[in-house]
């Protein structure tokens, strides 16, 4: 498929030679008359931001009438008609403080261009100034200040994994939560987790953020909500920086970024990041006493991004992007291996990207492909020393449709998806002859139907969908050979051949909304999420954390049926308020349980658990948020979440097991709550912002733990603050202190977060 990727790219760009009339201008502050970065500019179906002078630029459009917007937030959105003949045309823009609420444009909420305002649902964008002002060392991060979202990364930049869920569907769970990058996904079908390390925090433009099952448009994964991650793209024929910043436990890194834009339609971008640490020691006070091998948990991480493509307008545009991405991460415990236990994720991805119109028909077709060498070196001493490593290789490809249609009130939608994945993966003993394979395979196949109705005066606004996803699970297995004992409490586990397995399910969306004004709006809707097992639960059994999981090839879907109704409020220009009140209900909900079994791992006894599906799950939930500008140079907001996510029927997996009716979901915040502020003077920006997150159930059972001395995790509250100025136009200082109150953040093992951390960036632009 990239071949094919290609050929395309390149044909289109042999069509694009040829130099064409341009409109171009520069955005600058009405009270001030100082340039304005990160406006958002759009004609037609084109988009992009202003550089640091203000300025933009867009070719390649039909001669013709074009609108131009721009907008910004702060600032009265505005638009320009213009006129594009045989010259360039050139305007300026001067924007006027207000409202904070923008009415931008985004596309995964519909799979077409809409704007937030207008769509009958909870939508979210994490805006360019959102992005810049906020202190965060990976774009996970960002996504903690949005109510409702619970991001867990409890070692900051040393995790080795983190997940983002949405609306009290669990934190161990990223599967139910698709993320896309640039509309393509990420997640992988092995786990269903994403590598958010991999993504670049210098790329990102905005984010999107659809909260509640998006299932009816993109399936499985989007069983929680939608998150799409949008990176920027070249505005300049030529521009670059490069930064370096060094901080806590010797952190340091260097980013150098390089890209062009052509008159002919043509960019190009490349990117490289380096950056390790000498980390610290993740365990808590009574692990260290106890092993005497516990050393300090590092990585060392490098990635290469490059983008090419064509901008040809709304009539054909394509984009083709590689990245490569080498880690390697120590988990704190080394005996004789040369860096001791080790997390190793080597990835490659390459997508490509087509947009165009045919008539009144815009289509879009995207491609992915994804491959994940993923290494881990195990080792202990306990009674005798013990070391494996575990091999496995992850792939991920597909392809991804959509066609829409506007005729009189109505913009249909519809297209083709479809997805594949596959693991194979060893656990390889050296100090016995085991050999512990896991391998299976998943094709995913959907096709939907979208339907967007506008009445009296696009007032009233309709949305309803329908998807029809068939999943199929085959070639799995999970073996031991030359099992000693150190595996044989797995050889009751072993399976192999049995036939494939298959799913199907229709994902339903109808939602409707009332906006009689842009003082307030309000909607309500209904929405089914569906979502198959990950390969991982269903042909590996393993080491997991706080105990020992067991595969289970017999699981089905579980499904997830969403009630909303929320609304918009801006009393006046400077404030919105927005508030949303959920209630779902889960089918044969997925979810760890205990099999009444305990397993000594050579470190004491420990719980064996399946993933089941339990009978019901009801989740009621509430989120409030707030938004305002008093002054121009002074945004504030906050926002509230509650989750109240219990088990509300369950059949155990033996008679005599415990029964887990009235238990709550583990990992889930009842409460939450984030605010800040940003500050923008032409001496200083400042960045402050904080964070609550409620105690959290450890296990299924909301049973005391003997690890923590509790059955919660405890709950914690930080505060992040970034300062940051340009000088001469050409270089950008900033400082992060992330966790200013130092306050410990703990998982469920006692293992411990990196308290304050302290970083200083500098970056030189041309």
């Amino acid at each position: 498929m990239s071949r094919i990727s290609i050929f395309f790219l390149l044909l289109s760009l042999s069509f694009g030679s040829f130099a064409q009339p341009k409109i171009s201008g520069v955005v600058k502050d009405k009270s001030t008359g100082a340039p304005l970065e990160s406006v958002h500019i759009t004609i037609g179906r084109q988009g992009e931001a202003t550089n640091a002078q203000g300025e933009f630029s867009f070719t390649n459009l039909a001669k013709g009438s074009h609108t131009v917007n721009a907008s910004l937030v702060g600032h009265k959105p505005q638009q320009q008609r213009v006129q594009l003949a045989d010259k360039d045309v050139y305007i300026e823009f001067f924007l006027e403080e207000d409202d904070v609420f923008i009415d931008e444009v985004v596309v995964s909420a519909t799979r077409t261009e809409s704007r937030i305002g207008d769509i009958p649902g909870r939508v979210e964008l994490i805006t360019p100034e959102r992005i810049s002002m906020s202190s965060y060392q990976s774009v996970d991060e960002l996504l903690a200040l949005l109510p409702g979202v619970h991001t867990a990364r409890s070692y900051g930049l040393f995790s080795f994994r983190a997940t983002v869920s949405m609306r009290g569907v669990s934190a161990k769970e990223q599967a139910r939560t698709l993320v896309l990058l640039n509309g393509v996904p990420v997640n992988k079908a092995d786990g269903g987790s994403v590598n958010w390390n991999l993504i670049s925090t210098g790329e990102v433009e905005r984010i999107e953020v659809i909260k509640g099952p998006g299932s009816a448009l993109y399936g499985g994964n989007a069983m929680g909500g939608i998150i799409n991650v949008v990176t920027k793209k070249p505005t300049e024929t030529i521009e670059g920086s490069v930064s370096a910043h060094y901080g806590t436990y010797n952190t340091k890194g260097v980013n150098a970024k390089f890209a062009g834009k052509l008159n002919n339609g043509f960019y190009w971008a490349a990117n490289g990041l380096f950056r390790n640490s000498d980390g610290y020691i993740t365990q808590s006070f009574a692990d260290q006493q106890e092993n005497p091998y516990i050393v300090n948990s590092t990585f060392e991480e490098k990635v290469l991004h490059f983008k090419t493509g064509y901008d040809g307008g709304e009539q054909f545009s394509a984009e083709l992007d590689f990245t490569l991405f080498d880690d390697v991460r120590t988990t704190g415990e080394q005996v004789y291996q040369p860096l001791g236990n080790t997390r190793e994720y080597d990835t490659y991805q390459i997508r490509s990207i087509f947009r165009g119109k045919v008539g009144k028909v815009n289509w879009n077709a995207s491609t992915f492909f994804q491959r994940e060498y993923y290494k881990r070196v195990s080792e202990w001493m306990r009674d005798d020393y013990t070391w494996y490593d575990v091999l496995s290789l992850r792939s991920d490809y597909g392809v991804l449709t959509s066609a829409n249609y506007s005729v009189g009130r109505h913009t249909i939608t519809g297209g083709v998806d479809v997805r594949l994945g596959q693991v194979d993966a060893s656990d390889v003993y050296y100090t016995s002859t085991d050999q512990v394979d896991n391998r299976g395979k998943m094709d995913f196949y959907g096709i939907y139907l979208q339907d967007e109705i506008s009445l009296f005066d696009n007032k009233v606004n309709v949305t309803a969908g329908l998807r029809y996803d068939y999943a199929r699970f085959y070639d799995g297995e999970f073996v031991i050979s030359s099992p000693s004992a150190e595996t044989n409490f797995m050889d009751g586990y072993q399976f192999s051949g049995q036939d494939p397995v298959s799913w199907g399910a229709f994902s339903p969306r109808l939602s409707a909304q009332y906006k009689p004004n842009d003082t307030y709006r309000v909607y309500a809707s209904y929405s089914r999420g569906f979502r198959p097992s990950v390969l991982d639960d269903l042909c590996r059994s393993g080491r997991v954390r706080g105990g020992f999981k067991v595969a289970n090839p017999n699981l089905t879907p579980e499904y997830l049926d969403n009630f909303e109704v929320g609304g918009d409020y801006k009393p006046v220009n400077w404030i919105r308020v927005a508030a949303s009140t959920f209630f779902s209900k889960g089918r044969d909900f997925l979810y760890y349980v205990s099999t009444g079994e305990t397993i000594d791992m050579s470190f004491g006894p420990r719980p064996i658990m399946i993933r089941s599906n339990i009978s019901e799950v009801d989740i009621l939930g509430a989120e409030a948020d707030f938004t305002a500008t008093p002054v121009r140079y002074l945004t504030l907001f906050g926002g509230y979440a509650f989750a109240s996510s219990k088990i509300s029927g369950y059949t155990p997996i033996d008679p005599d097991d415990f029964d887990l009716t009235g238990k709550y979901l583990t990992d889930v915040p009842m409460h939450s709550f984030s605010a800040g502020a940003f500050f923008r003077h032409r001496i200083v920006n400042v960045g402050l912002t904080s964070r609550y997150t409620g105690k959290m159930y450890i296990n299924d059972q909301n049973a005391y733990d003997d690890w923590v001395l509790s059955n919660q995790l405890p709950s914690k509250f930080t505060i992040d603050l970034k300062l940051s100025r340009e000088l001469f136009n050409h270089v950008d200082i900033s400082l992060n202190i992330q966790n200013i109150l130092d306050q410990k953040v703990y998982e469920s093992n006692l293992s411990v977060g990196p308290g304050r951390f302290i970083t200083l960036e500098v970056k030189a632009k041309i």
